[in-house]
């Protein structure tokens, strides 16, 4: 069990970095759209998971914090912008968005449990997202773009984003109880490996596949 989370660990590093360098080659077809920072966003989380892992490992604390304040929350109020303010064209719902999961970062500071704090923070994040994720399937459902999936990079980010965050939602939100039970937890541990992995081969295949003018 052990040695597979191991080798999870270093599938999802190997599959960021892949995304990454798709993103990268990709760079010309998209550099006239937004989606090019989709691309230099692919490559920060790359470079920071690669930080963390080999560069922060001896500095824990610093380590916690750099995931806590600046990778997480990059990696939720970019999906926040790309979602609503370009995708979906609700600039009302990023901005209430943005606000309202910087606001649940604020507990921190206050209180001690900083594991449930981040629970917290995690829950209010991915359910914001939640609902810009079926906002976004019922954009393609009720348009001729989910005819067209194969050129539609929307489609792979939001299914790869929609199985990772939503389908992991209770690992966070549940934590400490999963804790408790090691055999629970290990087996969803390992789910949410995967799933994170099939997140950036999708978007790796949208990279590849997707057009710069479709949504």
């Amino acid at each position: 069990m052990i040695d597979f989370q191991h080798f999870l660990k270093y599938a999802l590093l190997f599959s960021e970095i892949v995304a990454a360098v798709v993103g990268i080659l990709s760079f010309k077809k998209f550099k006239n759209s937004y989606w090019k920072w989709f691309i230099y966003y692919l490559v920060l989380i790359a470079f920071s998971e690669v930080l963390c892992q080999y560069v922060l490992c001896n500095f824990t604390t610093f380590r916690t914090y750099y995931y806590s304040f600046f990778v997480i929350p990059i990696e939720f109020l970019f999906l926040y912008w790309l979602y609503s303010y370009k995708s979906l064209n609700n600039k009302k719902l990023f901005w209430i968005s943005c606000g309202i999961y910087l606001l649940s970062l604020l507990p921190y500071f206050i209180f001690e449990g900083k594991s449930v704090v981040n629970s917290f923070n995690y829950i209010i994040g991915t359910f914001l997202l939640t609902v810009m994720i079926v906002l976004e399937f019922n954009k393609q459902i009720k348009t001729d773009d989910i005819l067209l999936f194969k050129k539609n990079l929307m489609f792979y980010v939001n299914f790869g984003v929609g199985i990772f965050y939503v389908g992991t939602l209770p690992f966070f939100a549940f934590h400490g109880l999963l804790w408790k039970d090691s055999v629970i937890w290990n087996n969803y541990y390992i789910i949410f490996m995967i799933t994170n992995i099939l997140m950036y081969i999708l978007f790796s295949i949208a990279l590849l596949w997707g057009k710069p003018n479709t949504y």
